[in-house]
């Protein structure tokens, strides 16, 4: 299987997508009508939807970090990401909170080579 987020192929291919199982493509509000009656208004979410891949306890390579760090600085409008057999055009979703999230394996003073727990959020922009 191919990960590739725009033009960067992280080393290590071990990202697991981590909400493949709570993709919802409805959002749906709910108002009370005078008499008390529930109105529910539902629509299909065509962009938008959250990706979001992992390493859970597995490992990423500091220089992917990095590298996926400054594409997320620099890189503001759609790109493509690469999941195996699905392709999105996608951003950075910099909504609640940073979109790449990562912890050192060991603590180190310049950062360990290895970051473990890594998320890398993403909402589809198509």
């Amino acid at each position: 299987m191919t990960i590739r987020i725009d033009t960067i192929t992280p080393a290590n291919q071990q990202l697991l997508w981590i909400n493949r199982n709570n993709q919802s493509p409805v959002v749906a509000t709910v108002t009370r009508a005078g008499d008390g009656t529930p109105m529910v208004e539902q629509s299909i979410i065509p962009a938008g939807k959250p990706i979001i891949l992992g390493t859970k306890t597995s490992g990423m390579r500091r220089a992917d970090y990095e590298a996926l760090q400054t594409h997320n600085a620099t890189t503001l409008n759609a790109f493509e990401l690469e999941y195996g057999a699905h392709t999105w055009q996608v951003i950075w979703d910099n909504t609640n909170g940073d979109a790449i999230t990562g912890d050192d394996v060991f603590d180190e003073v310049d950062g360990h080579p290895t970051l473990t727990n890594v998320q890398l959020k993403f909402l589809t922009a198509e």
